[in-house]
């Protein structure tokens, strides 16, 4: 089994006695947060009877409504000012642990300004100095860096923190796809059920197959093509029948209905929050996505998916199994990391037909394949 190379001088919490009070550190993003769970169940789990406290930026806040093992979501406050204050607030309380899973300049400083007597971080290779123990970055086997879905690499900071969880048996989805390991579940979306429910029931489609479809991302090297996902949808309700519904988010609206309005037969989702979000994504079939926040959250509660792929790695952002399927257009470029690249070959390569073969073969629907071009890994 692959493990991260060891770091020196981690302290080893399964003999830790006075851990009354713990600060978990990771201010964004959406899919990050989710992916984060694995750590705070375990924390829980080895210290059951502490103050579990998890900071991260407002907009994502809700990802972590309705878990257990956080006792308190903390907002990071604008301005360096109420930042201060917050650390000030970190510091009477006199914090035993502080993990940062970010690594940025902002939560390293938190992180050393907590004055906790046990501060973890990620070596980054910069901020040492904040932290009293540092976990490694990457994960080694037999002297060569390897990948791993970032799920997995957190339940190897798990392991080497000497955490309950390496035998710790997560509770998996009720209704997930077959036994899929990463169905862990996504309390948020559990206060709004109810609301997907009724939702769902309004639109009239018993029987029928509803396929999330995200069409837009966060930045444009991301990016599929308008076109592409709007021929995708009309193949998805002339072929097989499926329902595509078209979710977004924040500042997508526009984006999301100019596809939508293109395809007879197409849902546009209502506006959600990160919870609702979530709950609609448990009442579908199967969601398509570029490399996205949803998709995380999808995979957590068992949702199978087929994400598209371009300059981010599917390696450390996918679980790449049975019912989680990734299409590339197989350039040698990608994985890039760059925000903007015209054109994004990597992306705009794969054909409709491609990701309709994934959908069909995901859903099991028997049909001949309907490709062109474009590569599985």
């Amino acid at each position: 089994m692959a493990r991260m190379k060891e770091a020196k001088g981690l302290p080893d919490l399964s003999v830790e006695k006075e851990i009354d009070t713990i600060l978990v550190i990771r201010l964004k993003a959406l899919g990050d947060i989710s992916l984060s769970l694995p750590i705070v169940r375990a924390l829980r789990k080895s210290f059951s009877k502490a103050q579990i406290l998890y900071v991260c930026m407002r907009q994502y806040a809700e990802v972590l409504a309705g878990e257990a093992s956080v006792d308190s979501v903390i907002v990071l406050p604008d301005g360096i000012l109420r930042q201060l204050s917050m650390i000030r607030s970190f510091r009477r309380m006199k914090i035993d642990m502080t993990l940062d899973l970010l690594g940025s300049p902002r939560s390293a400083n938190i992180t050393f300004l907590t004055g906790s007597r046990i501060r973890i971080g990620i070596d980054v290779g910069r901020h040492r100095w904040s932290y009293t123990h540092l976990l490694p970055r990457v994960m080694i086997e037999d002297g060569r860096r390897i990948k791993r879905y970032s799920f997995d690499s957190n339940l190897e900071i798990v392991r080497l923190l000497g955490l309950c969880g390496q035998q710790m048996q997560m509770e998996r989805v009720e209704g997930s796809a077959g036994k899929d390991r990463y169905a862990i579940g996504f309390p948020a979306a559990a206060a709004e059920r109810e609301w997907a429910d009724r939702y769902v029931s309004g639109l009239g489609l018993k029987g029928r197959r509803l396929v999330g479809v995200v069409p837009v991302a966060t930045y444009q090297s991301k990016s599929w093509p308008r076109e592409h996902f709007i021929l995708l949808m009309k193949r998805m309700i002339d072929g097989p029948g499926l329902v595509p519904v078209v979710l977004w988010g924040p500042g997508e609206e526009e984006a999301a209905r100019s596809v939508a309005d293109e395809v007879e037969g197409a849902i546009l989702a209502p506006p959600t929050s990160i919870a609702r979000i979530g709950a609609l994504i448990a009442r579908l079939d199967m969601l398509v996505t570029p490399d996205s926040g949803p998709k995380h959250l999808a995979v957590l509660q068992g949702v199978p998916t087929v994400t598209l792929f371009g300059p981010t790695d599917p390696e450390i952002w996918d679980p790449m199994n049975d019912i989680h399927r990734v299409l590339s257009g197989g350039v040698s470029c990608s994985p890039c990391r760059k925000k903007k690249c015209v054109p994004n070959s990597c992306l705009s390569s794969i054909e409709p037909g491609a990701v309709l073969d994934e959908i069909m073969d995901l859903l099991g629907l028997n049909t001949g394949s309907m490709s062109e071009p474009g590569s599985l890994l």
